[in-house]
């Protein structure tokens, strides 16, 4: 396996986690990536539905909490899982769009942190990649660590990691190809 997809998930199996998960068997060969379902807090039919796809997906992991514990502790959970120096965190929202297999790992697999979207941010005067379609290179987890998980969904967990490992060096970046994703 060349990637590690990590998928976090809060219920809406239906709605979001199979329309994602559907894009990502049509559009990647499975046998390359490793991927992981970090779900926190479902009360829907996630579990049943990843205890389906286990029997149809090669290299499906699931980690699963009874409790919700936020975005970030659940991108962490399937980091400390992952396999591969390629890890993708991907928001259980997000659709591939019609494209051949592989091209949005391809894309992504261009630099210490890559993403779909980079934005400037006002509080720390940096670019950052924004984590709904990210991929970091695992050196960049064991020279600063993992997300902190003390911010809320969406409250600059992003910036601060981007921020975090720009000050060791590393390289944020936005993928011009990535639009067609």
């Amino acid at each position: 396996m060349k990637y590690t997809v990590v998928i976090p998930t809060y219920s809406n199996c239906e709605k979001y986690l199979k329309p994602c998960i559907d894009s990502i068997i049509k559009y990647t060969d499975m046998d390359q990536i490793d991927l992981i379902v970090s779900a926190n807090g479902c009360i829907d039919n996630t579990i049943a539905y990843l205890s389906y796809l286990k029997t149809a997906v090669p290299h499906l992991n699931i980690v699963w909490n009874d409790q919700a514990i936020g975005f970030a502790a659940a991108c962490n959970q399937g980091i400390k899982q992952a396999k591969t120096d390629k890890i993708v965190l991907l928001n259980n929202d997000t659709v591939l769009l019609d494209q051949i297999k592989n091209k949005w790992l391809e894309c992504l697999d261009s630099g210490d942190i890559c993403s779909v979207l980079t934005l400037n941010s006002a509080i720390t005067k940096s670019q950052f990649a924004v984590f709904f379609c990210v991929m970091i290179d695992r050196k960049v987890f064991d020279a600063i660590g993992l997300l902190d998980e003390d911010f809320e969904t969406g409250g600059c967990e992003d910036i601060d990691f981007c921020f975090k490992a720009q000050a060791k060096g590393f390289e944020t970046r936005s993928e011009e190809h990535t639009s067609e994703l």
